[in-house]
């Protein structure tokens, strides 16, 4: 059995967490709750069951992320920076420990380790906190990936529905399209001048939104102020030289026209999918995340062009 953990939910993700510390610690683990700071933490308190030196109160904190090929090195994860993930657990860890609520911390996440990441962490965790580094322990994908296969029950008992899970978004394709049209843009002008396609018969702005339920607001603040590139997009598509684009935008754009489809529901306004779309590009891909605007601007020529959502008869 092979779990993509990337694909999983938050929440997905820290059942899976519980039911593997049952297995590691005991039947005696306690769910993931929200703490005073906003952090969510779960519990064992007792002899645990793999760790038979370790008897106390563990501290269980689950930290996924939906990108993938992620290290416990980089910056937004051990970074020395506020915002960290580490920089904002040392303190907690501090506060629980002086309150004597945590005598061991587990910390488990579907990013990659080395052995010399994980000391220099683990030391750092001790030097800011008091904390013992022998009474930490992190496991990253390779351990979880371990687990998976030696503790296969545990998998049958959490909730890993995929309908449950975030839709699956391979952002590859778009992203060599953006990157290209980001290489191009500053002299799209004079590289595709007189190569730009006959526009074709669409519908209206208006009769679109109002397909597909999407409130005037947003297509005026977020939609509207991108038309202006959409030429541009245009003659890139429309050039000759960029066939081999145009094949991995039609692809694009139908996985993501299955993903609307898949989360639509009567009760969730049109732009909240958008947003949580273009999010989960976002999150997926670091080009894309350089090229945000960009990013924003072909989704909305999509939609305007009736590449993704819903279209009049």
């Amino acid at each position: 059995m092979h779990l993509h953990f990337h694909n999983l939910s938050d929440r997905q993700f820290e059942e899976l967490v519980i039911e593997f510390c049952v297995e590691l610690l005991g039947h005696g683990v306690q769910g993931f709750v929200s703490g005073k700071d906003g952090g969510r933490d779960a519990r064992f308190v007792g002899e645990a069951k793999e760790y038979r030196d370790w008897n106390g109160t563990v501290v269980i904190q689950a930290k996924h992320t939906e990108m993938i090929n992620r290290t416990f090195s980089e910056s937004d994860f051990s970074g020395d920076n506020e915002s960290s993930i580490l920089a904002k657990e040392i303190p907690r860890i501090e506060a629980m420990l002086k309150q004597n609520e945590l005598d061991y911390y587990l910390l488990f996440s579907n990013r990659r380790l080395t052995g010399i990441t994980d000391a220099e962490i683990r030391l750092r965790i001790s030097a800011a906190t008091g904390l013992n580094k022998n009474r930490v322990r992190l496991f990253d994908i390779s351990e979880l990936d371990r687990l998976v296969k030696r503790f296969p029950i545990a998998v049958d008992r959490a909730d890993l529905n995929p309908a449950k899970s975030p839709a699956d978004i391979d952002p590859q394709d778009l992203a060599e399209v953006i990157t290209a049209l980001a290489q191009y843009r500053n002299a799209l002008n004079e590289l595709m001048e007189g190569t730009e396609p006959p526009p074709e018969h669409r519908i209206t702005p208006a009769q679109k939104n109002q397909a597909n339920g999407l409130r005037d607001e947003y297509f005026k603040k977020q939609i509207q102020p991108t038309m202006v590139d959409f030429p541009s997009v245009r003659r890139f598509l429309g050039h000759p030289e960029n066939q081999p684009y145009v094949r991995l935008y039609e692809d694009t754009a139908g996985e993501l026209e299955a993903k609307l489809d898949a989360w639509a529901a009567p009760d969730i306004p049109f732009e909240r999918l958008l947003e949580v779309l273009i999010g989960r590009l976002f999150d997926r891909d670091v080009d894309l995340r350089k090229n945000r605007k960009l990013t924003r601007t072909v989704v909305f020529y999509m939609y305007c062009n009736c590449d993704i959502a819903k279209r009049l008869p």
